[in-house]
């Protein structure tokens, strides 16, 4: 049946289809196939008792019917006053979400207009990008490497010109990279931030996935500032189907984002709230947080270890700290769409780098996301025996 265009507004008529990251069509799972593709965690790294436990004392509490009901916008107030002392912030500046990616649009819909230029990482994660096509916005890409979105470069063209009304980045196991910023370049940032005029938005969803434990503050970085929006999310730590996140803003915008809020889904359900009150406030919640990260840091290693000792020198290979995902690049003039191809004809799939680029993905031929996050280390390395087969192939 035919549809009548006069029924769609002007932003559902003109929002692109997914292409590169994200898009299904381009990914041909089959039985026995491993995805080296994908972000989510390590459901053996779950606290599933912990879920258990919480999820019987809620309901078996008084206050349990109370949960099913409306609660405040801003989030139930024993979760914000939990957030609000882990970052070090007044409660009053932390809203509860619908998990990272509905923050990173509360985000965008209150600091952007149409026309307005935001710097970004690039690489660069997609998905923010069409966050941007709510409202219009024009991305302008920085490098980033090993020591997160380049300082340097930024403030090189915020010299010559350049005026953002904002900036997105992600800080800590950079996404798709693996990088982190340190802290004397963080500070720099939110000089520059604070010297032009534009927002900071921080999206660190990987913060508590280091690989040591406490290498890694678990404060989000830089909230002092009044120029910064944090962002953040329980996706990686209790599992993404849970849908609750939170971000941090500006106490001056705080009120107005509340009011924002209330104009698009209004509230994050308060018993999933209070399940996850009641999970990281048990005493074994910082234990479940650090042997996490050290069973990402064995599967990064053990996949680091079988692409080194099977690639060679055909490849380049980031040291990652923490996160789920390596970035790697294969040396050469091979056909990379052809070798992604092949390689989910050998059963394995993976992200090709090009597919994190803001514009120009001339200088991420050949580079590639793997995800050890999900994967036991015996299926991450037949993925990588998977990979070089079709490798081969393509390299003749």
């Amino acid at each position: 049946m035919a549809t009548d265009s006069r029924m769609a507004s002007r932003l559902l008529e003109q929002l692109p289809a997914r292409q590169g990251f994200g898009d299904a069509t381009l990914i041909r799972h089959r039985p026995g196939s491993i995805d080296l593709g994908g972000g989510n965690p390590d459901v053996a790294a779950l606290p599933t008792a912990l879920y258990r436990d919480a999820a019987r004392d809620l309901t078996e509490s008084d206050g349990f019917a109370a949960s099913l009901r409306y609660v405040p916008a801003p989030g139930i107030p024993a979760l914000r006053a939990w957030i609000a002392e882990r970052e070090g912030v007044d409660a009053e500046r932390v809203i509860v979400t619908t998990g990272g990616a509905h923050g990173l649009a509360l985000a965008v819909l209150g600091t952007l207009d149409a026309g307005d230029a935001i710097v970004v990482d690039d690489p660069v994660y997609p998905l923010f990008l069409r966050t941007l096509d709510l409202v219009g916005a024009h991305p302008v890409p920085v490098r980033v490497g090993a020591d997160g979105i380049d300082v340097d470069e930024l403030e090189r063209r915020l010299e010559e010109g350049l005026r953002p009304k904002a900036l997105f980045t992600v800080p800590t196991f950079h996404n798709p990279s693996g990088g982190t910023l340190p802290d004397d370049r963080a500070r720099r940032l939110a000089e520059l931030a604070d010297r032009y005029g534009f927002t900071l938005i921080l999206d660190d969803p990987y913060r508590e996935v280091g690989f040591e434990p406490g290498a890694v503050d678990v404060r989000s970085r830089l909230l002092d500032s009044d120029r910064v929006i944090a962002v953040n999310t329980f996706s990686k730590t209790l599992g993404p189907a849970l849908r609750v996140g939170w971000m941090v803003v500006p106490e001056a915008l705080s009120e107005r984002f509340v009011r924002l809020r209330n104009r698009l889904d209004g509230l994050t359900s308060g018993t999933l709230q209070e399940l996850v009150l009641r999970i990281v406030q048990r005493p074994e919640y910082p234990r479940v947080l650090a042997d996490a990260g050290l069973g990402y840091a064995r599967k990064a290693r053990a996949l680091q270890q079988a692409l080194g000792a099977r690639f060679g020198d055909d490849i380049e290979i980031t040291d990652p700290s923490g996160g789920f995902f390596l970035w790697a690049r294969l040396v050469g003039d091979a056909d990379f769409a052809r070798l992604h191809e092949t390689a989910q004809d050998e059963g394995v799939f993976f992200q090709r780098g090009e597919w994190f680029a803001v514009d120009d993905d001339a200088h991420l031929r050949g580079t590639m996301r793997l995800s050890f996050s999900e994967q036991p280390v015996e299926r991450l390395v037949e993925g990588v025996e998977r990979l070089h087969r079709a490798w081969r192939q393509v390299r003749g």
